[in-house]
């Protein structure tokens, strides 16, 4: 426990290897393909180009399923988020994402060395909300664990990270009305040479350097910081990717809504919303 809450103070993420048992992942997988043959509305394709993705948020999905139930208070996860983020912390938002295979060429400029790298939109969760960031000693707003339920590697669609510390956290400009966020998106961890890209699809983006592609075989969980830049590393492939996100925050301040499910406000709302048998509560 302690190389891992040393590792997210000083990167803002840590990756956990065999969370997720094979019959964890295929309760998940079974229950989804089910949910989907029974309510195929439900499950729209995402309108981004290159971000193909079937995908479900938390409060719908959990009314119709209970596939995801076992991994919201996972015990290979619950014990480090609670370090992290202190008594009473709460799931805030859940999501399944399923990103589908993309068979773009990349662009002629390749992004990191990256030869399969068709796009890549960075951003800090919540535009860098730092609300009650201060409420604990690792700098963090919320966390997000990501639950890989495929193998990812160099051949498959990724997220990534780009490691950074409390310690960078606090001391980086901050907008100064009542909801403070981390300003620096024209300035952070941009490439001083050649700070935008055009990805496969013609859009331009920040190219961000430092990044670290998180990369493991299927049970995988990546926790992090949400005010941390991250991006899902979308690659040339013919594999799929689907994942459990899952969110955590302290219920206060609850005139804050990051870190939580829209259209819901407030952790409260969140709970208030999940059916009975699901109703997580404090961890």
């Amino acid at each position: 426990m302690k190389d891992h809450l040393d590792h997210f103070r000083g990167n803002g993420y840590v990756v956990l290897h065999e969370v997720l048992s094979s019959e964890d992942i295929a309760r998940v997988n079974d229950g989804i393909d089910a949910d989907r043959a029974e309510h195929p509305d439900a499950w729209k394709m995402g309108p981004r180009p290159g971000f193909n993705a079937l995908s479900n948020v938390g409060i719908d999905l959990m009314n119709r399923t209970d596939a995801v139930d076992h991994i919201v208070h996972h015990p290979g996860v619950i014990p480090l988020v609670k370090a992290i983020l202190g008594e009473g912390c709460q799931c805030s938002g859940l999501s399944y994402i399923q990103r589908e295979p993309c068979l773009v060429d990349p662009p002629e400029d390749i992004d990191g060395g990256d030869p399969l790298a068709l796009s890549r939109n960075w951003h800090r969760e919540d535009s860098g909300s730092v609300v009650g960031a201060d409420m604990n000693d690792y700098y963090a707003p919320s966390i997000q664990v990501i639950f890989c339920l495929d193998d990812v590697d160099e051949g498959n669609h990724c997220t990534s990270v780009i490691p950074e510390s409390a310690d960078t956290k606090r001391s980086l400009p901050k907008t100064t009305d009542d909801h403070p966020r981390i300003d620096d998106r024209d300035t952070g961890y941009l490439d001083p040479d050649k700070p935008t890209w055009k990805d496969s699809f013609g859009r331009e983006f920040g190219r961000r350097v430092g990044r670290v592609d998180v990369h493991g075989k299927a049970g995988t969980a990546l926790v992090f910081n949400n005010a941390s830049w991250h991006t899902a590393s979308i690659r040339k492939t013919e594999r799929i990717r689907r994942a459990v996100h899952v969110r955590y925050r302290q219920p206060d301040p609850v005139t804050s809504s990051h870190g939580v499910d829209p259209p819901y406000k407030s952790v409260a709302e969140f709970q208030a919303a999940l059916p009975k048998r699901a109703s997580i509560g404090a961890i």
